[in-house]
């Protein structure tokens, strides 16, 4: 079984390179980031892994093609188990391996091809790379017998044309018999008479003779090598056609895609006819060249066969031999695509896709017509009911009814278990369906069984069609996960894109429960704005999505996994600083302890943080306002509630300011004269300047930077999200990472000067 651990997407709209991310163990993963960060492009980046399907729009302004990766957990051996024959190496490598990776890269015409990756390709690589050097190598030596082979033929040539020239000096036989006639001289005497004006010649023509042979007797043992040769020339020569036809081609697809990036319209939909043309020939010269190739390959090592002396038949015989000691006989596509068979289905969850009909026929049902409204969405019901055709055909009409209406009890009272929403207070709506048959005035329907859908609470009875948009959607996504999760007999990852935009707070937090109760057997990959499908105990599941230059939307997205989200924007991590903006939870103003207001939230972690660290047990109840200005408003509250109250203010001009108006204004008339307005004593801007350099950068960036400014005014000169960072450390703490003894001794100062202080409070 194969579980999805990481994924890595290039070149995806507005991706480049995402890196490897890897996704929450707990099988739920949220996305979260700004408007057009990138976020859906995640979820169709994993999508189109699995169906290979793009089109123009998913393509960078470069035109460079996407490639998506995914890397799996498997049990050690189960890749041994369905790989037939993968010999010793392969096989030895394959028996260890806790990991697949699988690749999805596309090509110029938009057609995908799925490689295995990673280790198991970096194998088959190391195969290839041998294979070709050794290729290399007996090109080389081809190369230096053709231009022997043409060194030696030119030679002969040469020798041919000297051997003609020593001939036309000597003198011919019909000379030889004329001369004889004219001057009445012997034969001999000619002879002679030659040999004195061309000394030597006879003697240069029998060695010319002689090197010619010897020549010509290599060229003869070297024919074989010759016809090797040239008929290697003339396959290079083919293969370099084929790619510059190629080349042309792909210039033409990528001013294709340029056009139809525009549109936004899929090639393969394209009516026109010159387009198909070019479409049809890239793929059939990028056949060809694959095979050609081999052609070529396989050629180069039956040429060096033929170098060694071997004969044509032995050659052919020796090439299989090589190819294989040298190649496995997979590659990384045979393997991918062997592999992806087993891998998890990737579904994009689509909104209103599978909305419950008012009514379907059985018949439908039945035949599988995909293409009748409601249809995906009645299979789902009837799957969480566990009903098939053979339910209906319950020959006792008072039977069938009271097991439909039992059934609707338990679908009902299970989706309660997750729908926690109410009409009024106690009315819960009730999932009910119910066996009709068409009437007479139905024609050519009379008497056909179909399936009648309500949704009723105990006011109204009604079609699913006539309730509101966030019960329909809910009802569709709770029906929709729920039978994938019963009945997928394949590990599945569900990528959901804003999952509950139409619903109330306290029903999208029904969405997270419904994702708990699938995750063992369905993944979850989810994007969101709302800090309700956000948990904050649960970071390790959150990717910050966004873009490299926040003020530029042609930026590039980058992802930042959980221990990056501190260097992530403001408003990337709006959902995260919604939720840290209510740290109280259930929590308010006491009137059994001692209540200290805090200029925001971060000291409010801050300060409980230093509590928990020292082992602090006064009654305190630390409240953060929600800003400075906000601080009068608080105050007025407490002290008409009558409670005990202080309020600490660092030494920043805001915050000194807002000391010289409590006093001058909010206090003015305070009857008790107690001490209400605490300065924390020290040069402390925040409440982060209370750690000491080193701590702050050890404890709360978790980084190792230079700092040359006071704590706070580092986090604000960066940008950086303070209060995620303090409930990071107020985590942190409570989780007991981060312990008193942990600190050095400058900061151990500050805490007991605070502890010293609220020590003070009464």
């Amino acid at each position: 079984m194969m579980k999805l651990k990481a994924f890595r997407i290039k070149n995806f709209r507005s991706i480049v390179d995402t890196g490897w991310q890897n996704i929450s163990p707990d099988n739920i993963t949220c996305l979260i980031g700004q408007n057009e960060s990138g976020k859906t492009s995640v979820l169709e980046g994993l999508k189109v892994f699995y169906s290979g399907i793009i089109s123009e729009d998913v393509l960078r302004s470069d035109l460079s093609l996407p490639e998506v990766s995914c890397r799996f957990t498997i049990t050690e051996g189960w890749l041994i188990k369905i790989t037939d024959n993968p010999g010793t190496e392969l096989k030895e490598l394959l028996s260890g391996l806790s990991h697949l990776e699988l690749t999805r890269s596309w090509i110029a015409d938009l057609s995908s091809v799925i490689n295995v990756s990673g280790e198991i390709s970096q194998y088959l690589d190391s195969l290839e790379d041998a294979w070709r050097i050794y290729l290399n190598d007996v090109t080389l030596k081809l190369e230096e017998e053709m231009i022997s082979i043409r060194d030696m033929e030119t030679s002969v040539a040469k020798l041919n044309n000297e051997e003609s020239d020593i001939r036309s000096k000597l003198v011919p036989d019909e000379v030889k018999v004329l001369s004889f006639r004219l001057f009445r001289k012997k034969p001999a005497e000619v002879e002679n008479q030659k040999n004195s004006h061309f000394p030597g010649l006879k003697n240069q023509l029998n060695v010319l003779q002689k090197q010619k042979e010897e020549i010509n007797e290599i060229l003869l043992k070297k024919q074989f090598v010759k016809k090797a040769g040239e008929k290697w020339k003339n396959l290079q020569e083919k293969c370099t056609q084929i790619d510059n036809h190629l080349k042309e081609l792909s210039l033409k697809l990528e001013e294709r895609h340029q056009r139809m990036t525009l549109l936004m319209r899929s090639i393969e939909d394209d009516p026109d006819a010159e387009w198909k043309e070019v479409l049809y020939d890239y793929r059939k010269t990028r056949a060809e060249r694959e095979l050609r190739i081999a052609e070529l390959d396989s050629h180069i090592a039956f040429s060096g066969y033929i170098i060694e002396g071997s004969t044509e038949a032995e050659a052919e015989n020796k090439v299989s031999e090589i190819i294989q000691s040298y190649k496995s006989h997979y590659n990384s596509a045979f393997l991918g695509k062997k592999y992806f068979e087993h891998c998890p289905v990737f579904e994009l969850f689509e909104d209103f896709g599978s909305l419950l009909p008012n009514r379907i026929d059985m018949e439908d049902i039945i035949s599988g017509n995909e293409n009748v409204e409601g249809y995906k969405a009645a299979r789902n019901f009837l799957s969480l009911a566990h009903l098939d055709y053979s339910f209906f055909q319950q020959p006792s009409s008072r039977i069938l009814k009271q097991k439909i209406e039992n059934i609707n009890n338990t679908l009902t009272r299970n989706f309660h278990d997750f729908w926690q929403q109410s009409i009024g207070r106690n009315n819960k709506i009730h999932i009910q369906f119910e066996l009709e048959h068409y009437n007479a005035s139905f024609l050519g329907k009379a008497g056909k069984p179909y399936i009648e859908f309500w949704i009723k609470d105990e006011g109204e009875r009604l079609y699913p069609k006539q309730r509101s948009r966030g019960v329909r959607w809910f009802l569709s996504f709770y029906m929709e996960l729920m039978a994938s999760a019963n009945i997928s007999d394949k590990q599945m990852v569900l990528l959901v894109d804003e999952p509950g935009v139409s619903l109330h707070a306290r029903a999208q937090e029904d969405v997270l429960k419904v994702f708990e109760n699938i995750k063992d057997k369905i993944q979850i990959i989810y994007t969101t704005h709302s800090p309700h499908l956000v948990e904050i105990n649960k970071l390790h599941r959150v990717l910050a999505v966004q873009r490299d230059d926040l003020d530029s939307m042609r930026s590039t997205s980058r992802i930042l996994d959980p221990l990056q989200l501190s260097s992530a924007s403001p408003d990337t991590l709006t959902p995260l600083q919604n939720i840290l903006g209510n740290p109280m939870g259930s929590e308010g103003f006491s009137s059994k302890r001692f209540n200290l207001i805090v200029n925001d939230t971060g000291s409010f972690y801050m300060l409980n943080a230093i509590i928990l660290l020292m082992g602090f047990k006064g009654k305190i109840c630390v409240i953060p306002s929600t800003n400075i200005s906000s601080i009068p408003l608080l105050c007025n509250i407490m002290m008409g509630w009558g409670m005990d109250f202080a309020v600490l203010l660092f030494e920043n001009d805001e915050e000194i300011h807002m000391a010289e108006y409590l006093k001058s204004s909010v206090f003015k008339t305070d009857s008790n004269r107690r001490e209400i307005i605490i300065k924390m004593p020290g040069a402390f801007l925040n409440s982060e300047d209370i750690l000491s350099t080193l701590d702050f950068k050890n404890h709360l960036l978790e980084s190792r930077e230079g700092i040359p400014v006071p704590n706070s005014v580092y986090l604000r000169e960066k940008e950086l999200p303070r209060n995620f960072l303090l409930s990071r450390f107020l985590s942190n703490v409570k989780e007991g990472k981060i312990n008193a003894a942990d600190f050095d001794e400058e900061t151990l100062e500050n805490f007991k000067l605070i502890t010293d202080l609220l020590a003070g409070l009464k």
